[in-house]
């Protein structure tokens, strides 16, 4: 299944009122058929055009992509976050940057989200959700 393809599959549902159930069918048919860590990039770029969708709670598609966790899935999330922050993906990060086995790592990541508090298309809900993370790591 190519990049395209998954993108096209969420851009059919990216409407649905039952977005969060259909996207775990998606899912569950992209497990079925071998789909891997091709997946991401298009997720995530479907996240970045449609941030006011209900992705859940973090919802199919997060689970779907944090499998390839430590397999390239990180520098994907950070791709995607350096071209348009939304406040699921910062969600994201910062799950990365709770589960930072380093202190380095998670410096790092902090900078990541910080440099997303003032990017150009950050809107008002993700430097909200950004400031709320961000005071939370300070403490």
């Amino acid at each position: 299944m190519t990049s395209e393809q998954i993108f096209e599959q969420l851009q059919g549902i990216a409407a649905d009122d039952e977005f969060a159930a259909r996207s775990s069918e998606l899912v569950a048919a992209w497990s079925s058929a071998g789909v891997g860590l091709e997946a991401t990039e298009p997720i995530l770029r479907f996240m970045e055009e449609h941030p006011t969708v209900e992705f859940g709670m973090p919802g199919a598609l997060v689970h779907f992509v944090e499998c390839f966790y430590q397999k390239g899935y990180e520098a994907k999330l950070l791709e995607s976050i350096e071209r348009r922050p939304t406040a699921h993906t910062v969600w994201m990060l910062n799950r990365l940057i709770n589960g930072a086995k380093s202190a380095s790592t998670r410096e790092q990541l902090i900078a990541v989200m910080e440099q997303a508090k003032n990017h150009p298309q950050s809107d008002a809900e993700t430097v909200r959700r950004i400031a709320r993370f961000l005071q939370r790591l300070s403490q």
